[in-house]
């Protein structure tokens, strides 16, 4: 049986250590995110790699999530509560201006398959 909470640290782990291998493991290749408010919307784990590349080496190198504040899980759905950190490396709109640590509170719901893999990932916040 899979602990979907320990596999959604896993993955908050790879992505904070920029692990996109180890990350892209984790995820079907047909996914469903998106970040609401941000208005991004993504169906592909090809995608979704793509652009957390590129923030990690261009927008917000310094980029991570903070430990957990609470985790609440749901069958196969884990909602995760956590900052999400950094500093902007270019002027980001919604972030901050280059140079500027940026802090943000967001709440991740992500559910997964039976084999533990990522299939949906929405992110508040």
């Amino acid at each position: 049986m899979v602990d979907f909470a320990a596999t959604s640290e896993r993955l908050i782990d790879a992505y904070n250590a920029k692990d996109f291998d180890a990350l892209s493991a984790l995820i079907v290749p047909e996914l469903d995110f998106a970040h609401f408010n941000r208005d991004f919307v993504l169906t592909s784990r090809e995608a979704l790699i793509e652009v957390l590349r590129g923030f990690a080496t261009t927008y917000a190198p310094d980029r991570r999530f903070e430990p957990a504040e609470r985790v609440t899980v749901a069958g196969n759905i884990v909602v995760r509560e956590a900052w999400y950190a950094g500093t902007a490396a270019i002027d980001l709109p919604g972030f901050g201006a280059a140079g500027e640590a940026f802090r943000f509170k967001f709440c991740s719901v992500m559910r997964f398959n039976d084999n533990g893999q990522l299939v949906e990932w929405k992110d508040h916040g």
